[in-house]
């Protein structure tokens, strides 16, 4: 019996968040076949749309879809939300931009886009802290909430939600726990009510960074540090680690 974790589209597509196929082995390329027969949207099981791991480990670090599994084996299959302004939350534009790495000091980085991108709110933060497209997109959503019934934790937009994406009210321990960190994987999520401005700043993020959201995808090792940081457990499955990342970043009240 080999298990299957779905998330993101993919889950979506098949109508539930597991499956378990009942061979002793099979290739990643014959469990997508599996899949596509019993999804409802097989454009979300495209290859290209999805990063699939083999017990944590990237099946594109492996042999692609000639990668096999064994009964006992976790099969992951998680879509790929490419970034863009493609997400409209509550009169919000939002963009969400994964960065394999980062070149440049990261504060002098984010002022310099900021300055050049005046109508649009921009905060980066580190890919370990970002525990795949929904984790970033829900984080949002309950800063720009926080915001609109006047409960922010601080004044800025931007600080706001750094501090619900790392789940504390202290401006330095967001900054150690998913401050944006040279040399290493980052991510920009950028906000605004003028949807041409953030289309601006998202076409110059990807002509001026070799941009690739599957930096930002949920990981065996990610959910590892973000437990250990948050001090809990980790005998969740992603959905409910998701959630409760979510829940952490609501509750946070001054």
């Amino acid at each position: 019996m080999i298990a299957i974790r779905l998330l993101g589209g993919a889950k979506k597509a098949v109508g539930k968040p597991a499956v378990d196929l009942d061979r002793p082995s099979a290739s990643i390329a014959e469990i997508l076949q599996f899949l596509t027969g019993i999804s409802t949207d097989s454009r979300s099981l495209q290859p290209n749309n999805l990063i699939i791991a083999v017990n944590g480990i990237d099946s594109a670090a492996l042999q692609g879809q000639q990668t096999v599994a064994k009964s006992g084996d976790t099969v992951t299959i998680v879509t790929v939300v490419h970034g863009g302004a493609d997400y409209n939350l509550d009169g919000n534009h939002a963009s969400i931009i994964g960065i394999p790495k980062i070149a440049e000091d990261p504060g002098k980085l984010v002022d310099r886009l900021r300055a050049g991108n005046k109508d649009v709110s921009i905060q980066a933060a580190s890919a370990d802290a970002v525990y795949g497209m929904d984790h970033a997109l829900g984080v949002l959503r309950i800063a720009l909430e926080a915001e609109k019934r006047k409960i922010m934790l601080v004044n800025r937009g931007e600080t706001e939600l750094l501090l619900r994406l790392a789940c504390t009210g202290q401006i330095t321990e967001a900054i150690r726990r998913a401050g944006l960190k040279q040399g290493a994987a980052g991510c920009f999520i950028a906000f605004s009510k003028d949807s041409e401005a953030l289309r601006r700043f998202f076409d110059q993020a990807k002509n001026e960074f070799e941009a690739n959201d599957s930096v930002l995808a949920p990981s065996r090792e990610k959910r590892a540090r973000l437990a250990e940081l948050l001090g809990m457990g980790t005998k969740f499955d992603d959905g409910e680690f998701l959630k409760y990342l979510l829940e952490r970043a609501a509750i946070l009240v001054k």
